[in-house]
């Protein structure tokens, strides 16, 4: 049974400690590493952080879909164009923040959402279910 969380904090690196908190409750639920949450953590950061720098927003939503094997995370709506160009893998290649989510995360993903997009980052169980 696949489990949805969502979460809504407002803009700031203020609300990171939070966006942690409710990654770390959901990466031991699924029993994932140190290491995994930990990636989860920096993942979240940078993206967020780089959110902040690229458009005007009030507030940060995350929705988390947790089942028995994996958690996805899936952020924004977002609008700029600045912004996509970081997490997207293009024509030209993936760098800077792109491959930093990629290296971190088991599936990146940017998804259209009407006039704007959404950042999905995924993180697999390597273990298995007890």
């Amino acid at each position: 049974m696949t489990e949805r969380i969502t979460l809504e904090v407002p803009a700031s690196l203020s609300a990171l400690p939070t966006v942690r908190l409710v990654l770390g409750g959901l990466g031991a639920r699924l029993d994932l590493s140190l290491d995994d949450v930990d990636d989860l953590f920096l993942a979240t950061d940078r993206l967020l952080e780089a959110a902040l720098g690229a458009e005007d927003l009030t507030d940060f939503r995350l929705v988390c879909l947790v089942d028995e094997s994996s958690l996805r995370i899936t952020a924004g709506a977002f609008r700029s164009q600045r912004l996509r160009d970081q997490v997207a893998d293009t024509p030209g290649g993936c760098i800077d923040l792109c491959l930093l989510l990629r290296r971190l995360a088991d599936e990146v993903v940017v998804e259209e959402d009407g006039d704007g997009f959404r950042v999905v980052i995924v993180k697999h169980r390597t273990k298995p279910a007890p």
